[in-house]
């Protein structure tokens, strides 16, 4: 850890305070407006599907459904690329094992983007809308209208990317502190640093550890390139102590390079886990948080 003025000039002196002061200023959740749901790409999964889904949607009414489904398939084969997502999955492609032939290992095969062609093959799609329990639902009226219940599948669906989410509001935070409280525009710092990227921006090789390592952040100011990589973690886990040790390599691997490594990260979690990042943060140079970064901790280091 590097003994920077900006420790100095809050009463900061031994390592343990400078750390403390990490931990203590850390914030417990990064959850922007944007976290919660994509509606747009929520209300684009229902609108892709809206003359399929106009084509289903008698079945809420149905008295008969399996005779008015086979109907459906018979005047518009089509529609059974929608069937997957009536489940809640993207694949066109789903493999069942039939529980009902065991000890037999038997298994149906559906190609959703082959509509079907003959009436055997109507009654397998039929067959998959009864076993999958769509048909239940159906009749026991707790599906009342095709395009509310997918428009619920699609804000379900888009739920389960809120881990990756939280990943990409730091970046874009990150992103926001570097360009309004350091100035920064593309012609000293892009996102996403590829070495192909640092190559065409500023005819500089950049050395990677990995094939497919790319930075979060690449700065590059006064012939000095600086290498940043951001995280949140909103809870504990094992998982942060092989993270604060991945980024301790990483940080040997820049050093080893002439490259300053800079790594932000921040969230309650390393609250509850404050001995797998402690070593790190003291034998590295640089790694700060959110409230360090808006009070312009970077700005005697790439100035």
């Amino acid at each position: 850890m590097k003994n920077l003025n900006f420790y100095k000039n809050i009463g900061l002196q031994t390592d343990k305070q400078i750390f403390n002061y990490f931990i203590d200023t850390m914030i417990s959740t990064n959850k922007t407006w944007d976290y919660f749901l994509n509606w747009d790409k929520v209300t684009s999964g229902v609108d892709r599907y809206r003359n399929e889904l106009d084509i289903l949607n008698p079945l809420c009414s149905s008295n008969s459904l399996d005779e008015d489904l086979k109907n459906i398939l018979r005047n518009n084969p089509s529609v059974v690329k929608v069937f997957p997502l009536l489940i809640a999955m993207r694949s066109d492609n789903i493999s069942i094992l039939d529980s009902f032939s065991l000890p037999e290992f038997n298994f149906h095969t559906f190609n959703f983007r082959k509509p079907p062609e003959s009436d055997e093959t109507i009654e397998l799609f039929v067959e998959f809308f009864k076993k999958s329990g769509l048909s239940r639902l159906i009749e026991k009226k707790r599906i009342k209208n095709i395009h509310d219940y997918v428009l619920g599948i699609e804000a379900g669906l888009d739920s389960n990317g809120r881990k990756n989410r939280s990943g990409t509001i730091m970046e874009s935070l990150i992103k926001n502190l570097l360009t309004s409280v350091y100035n920064l525009d593309s012609t000293n710092f892009t996102d996403q640093g590829t070495p192909k990227k640092v190559k065409e921006l500023w005819g500089i090789d950049l050395p990677i550890d990995k094939t497919s390592r790319r930075a979060d952040f690449i700065i590059y100011k006064n012939n000095k390139i600086f290498w940043i990589e951001t995280n949140f973690y909103s809870g504990g886990g094992s998982k942060l102590k092989s993270t604060a040790g991945e980024y301790k390599s990483l940080y040997e691997f820049c050093n080893s390079n002439n490259i300053e490594f800079i790594w932000i990260t921040d969230g309650g979690g390393w609250k509850s886990a404050e001995k797998a990042i402690e070593e790190t943060f003291i034998e590295t140079d640089y790694i700060f948080n959110l409230s360090m970064m808006k009070d312009g901790v970077l700005k005697e280091i790439i100035y």
